[in-house]
């Protein structure tokens, strides 16, 4: 009997060994690996890292993300000069309108107001082609058979003659007491008229010499004459320098 016990024992305890060698193994696979199993305990310590990886410096990126990030910061820089050299463009044309309008209207930009509509201004020999239709051009004014265009902008009295024959006209000839009271009544400023002197001799534009004069000052004091308006009628010439910038006043007959 003792013999049959003692093989039953030994049987008992090899199967309560292979039992607990599985429990060791477990055990032992853990205590190998802390770290991994730790991990798995702390899923949010993965996310962090993940969004710290993500904010790292071009530099320390794998290649295909090294790529994106340079591609991205060169667009970045590529944008940034685009919206400076708008921005420049900007400021440029914005002082560009600005000089524009100075000159408009200071009368730098001279040929502004000589800008009128053609079936208003017959530019084909006026004089001809309008004769009888009683009408001026834009923003001209009317008296009998006369147009006037009192300046804006001053020019010396060479460039108003020139200014005022391209346009098939001349600086103001007057030659009756109703157009100089006409004239002095609509005008507010110093203009020049078509009135200079040739060898001491005062002469218009039309090479007609003149007869009755209407100065205010000595008429020897300067070359060409200019019409103040300010003035009474009977005294508003003042003969000064040709090369004097001033207003002036075209003149055109039909």
């Amino acid at each position: 009997m003792e013999m049959k016990e003692v093989p039953a024992k030994a049987k008992r305890e090899d199967e309560e060994k292979r039992d607990d060698e599985p429990k060791q193994s477990i055990k032992t696979e853990e205590e190998a690996n802390p770290g991994h199993y730790s991990s798995l305990l702390s899923p949010s310590e993965e996310v962090y890292t993940e969004a710290y990886q993500s904010v790292k410096s071009c530099q320390e990126l794998p290649g295909s993300a090294r790529l994106y990030c340079v591609m991205c910061v060169c667009l970045s820089v590529i944008c940034l000069i685009l919206l400076m050299a708008v921005v420049i463009l900007g400021v440029k044309l914005q002082a560009k309108s600005t000089v524009n309008f100075e000159e408009e209207k200071t009368g730098t930009n001279r040929d502004g107001p000589f800008m009128v509509n053609a079936e208003k201004l017959c530019m084909e020999h006026l004089r001809k082609t309008c004769a009888g239709s009683e009408q001026c051009p834009y923003k001209w004014l009317t008296y009998r058979n006369y147009c006037f265009f009192l300046s804006t902008f001053r020019l010396t009295w060479e460039e108003s003659q020139s200014k005022c024959t391209s346009v098939y006209g001349s600086l103001a000839v007057i030659t009756s007491q109703e157009v100089q009271n006409f004239l002095t009544e609509k005008g507010n400023l110093l203009y020049w008229i078509g009135l200079k002197k040739h060898q001491s001799v005062w002469k218009w534009v039309n090479n007609k010499t003149l007869e009755k004069s209407y100065w205010a000052t000595n008429e020897n004091d300067g070359g060409c004459a200019l019409f103040s308006s300010h003035s009474p009628p009977q005294r508003n010439w003042i003969p000064v320098s040709c090369q004097a910038p001033s207003y002036f006043i075209c003149q055109l007959e039909y």
